[in-house]
């Protein structure tokens, strides 16, 4: 690891992509204990190259305060001498006989005002309990490094006081499973190691990097997530023609949008991730590709569902990220999961939309509840818009991984 983890000035470029399963020492990656390593190892890069480092939460004091009439919750964290809070707000079901899985959503804070998610709603219409997270008051949406974490864990200049805002708010998620295991999922009637964790956009990529950094997290939830979240850097999607009638769209549908550039994201957007991903000279310098991302979301017990739009979605190359979700799969196989990792992709909308939902909480009541008879037909999870309708249109890349994506469509049969 002394050589993957170098200075990002001493990083050479290379040519090939970096492999999923085989270690930074040219390894493979064969057995259940070599992944385990290897994720360790991912983690390390993401950390030292692009998110940052994740706290220990052993030298942490959680506690968390219930106001059932406004329906919040308030997690107060307290670490080197310091204490910061942010709140939740909570949408349970209004009757459940055990306690229930948990839709954790991203969401902002609407003209001032902090109001449970449409999607929620719609989670908790279903039996299911949601819990609003604003990241904004964990981290502020800027490069000011402000929020409760920061002031808990202060931006310096060493390399593991440099974390990024997405992983400081994946940072949140985490806190607040903490509270649910603690004690507040009994009190609230809601199942601790049941938590889906959502979010859009930007917020899709902080979702991504929590399902990657919290083995606790059940189903991860990205949607339109693109560069940073879980679209592969090193592809392009610009001027590409697709086939969307399956979607209700056209024949010939043309992507005009440019991807967003890698350079946005080291500029304007930098303060995302942390300061050595804002040195890197290119994506050919990074050791790291983001169907990395997705694999470190694996779990025998895990699940992942990838959301995106197409034709709102230019920007964020959502055939890219079908490749990384595509390419992640050797890990959900070798795990014993391989019907675990998905995608769903709808025609326009940069959101989860509530046909998206539909979709979801089927997939949960299956796969978490044990239910055998829902209404949607969970093979339409399988990025098939890409992979079975479009597969002549897309790049050579995903020549690559043909293995792969005929691992995946066995489960679209």
């Amino acid at each position: 690891m002394a050589e993957s983890l170098s200075n990002v000035k001493d990083l050479q470029a290379r040519e090939e992509w970096p492999e999923l399963m085989r270690f930074s020492d040219g390894r493979k990656v064969e057995t259940l204990s070599d992944w385990q390593a290897r994720r360790k190892e991912l983690l390390q890069l993401y950390g030292h190259y692009m998110y940052g480092y994740m706290p220990d939460a052993a030298e942490e004091e959680l506690s968390y305060a219930i106001d059932r009439a406004k329906s919040k919750m308030t997690v107060t964290v307290r670490h080197g001498g310091e204490e910061a809070s942010f709140t939740v707000l909570l949408t349970l079901p209004e009757k459940a006989e055990q306690p229930v899985p948990c839709f954790i959503e991203y969401m902002w804070k609407m003209g001032g005002t902090f109001a449970p998610s449409p999607n929620a709603q719609i989670a908790a219409a279903r039996g299911y309990a949601a819990i609003s997270y604003d990241p904004l008051e964990v981290a502020m949406d800027n490069n000011l490094h402000l929020g409760a974490y920061y002031t808990l864990y202060p931006y310096s200049i060493w390399p593991k006081d440099q974390n990024g805002v997405l992983l400081s708010w994946a940072w949140g998620v985490s806190k607040v499973i903490d509270a649910l295991e603690q004690g507040a999922g009994k009190e609230l009637g809601i199942d601790p190691a049941m938590c889906m964790v959502a979010g859009v956009s930007r917020f899709g990529k902080s979702a991504a990097v929590a399902g990657a950094y919290d083995e606790r997290i059940r189903v991860t939830i990205p949607a339109c997530s693109g560069a940073g979240g879980v679209a592969v850097y090193r592809t392009d999607n610009h001027g590409k023609t697709y086939d969307l009638r399956s979607l209700g769209g056209e024949e010939n549908w043309r992507n005009t949008s440019i991807n967003e550039p890698f350079d946005n994201l080291r500029g304007g957007e930098g303060y995302w991730f942390c300061q050595n991903f804002r040195l890197m000279k290119g994506v050919e310098y990074l050791p790291v590709e983001q169907y990395m991302l997705c694999a470190l979301a694996a779990g025998a017990d895990r699940h992942m569902i990838i959301v995106t739009g197409i034709t709102s979605e230019g920007w964020n190359n959502t055939e890219g990220q079908c490749l990384a979700y595509t390419a992640s799969q050797p890990v959900w196989d070798l795990l014993g999961a391989g019907d675990q990792n998905n995608m769903i992709i709808h025609l326009d909308g940069h959101a989860i939309l509530p046909s998206d939902m539909q979709y979801i909480l089927d997939y949960c009541d299956v796969h978490l509840l044990g239910k055998k008879d829902v209404k949607s037909d969970l093979r339409q999870m399988k990025g098939n818009l890409f992979l079975v309708e479009n597969r002549d249109r897309l790049g050579e890349e995903f020549d690559l991984f043909q293995p792969q994506i005929d691992s995946i469509l066995r489960y679209a049969d």
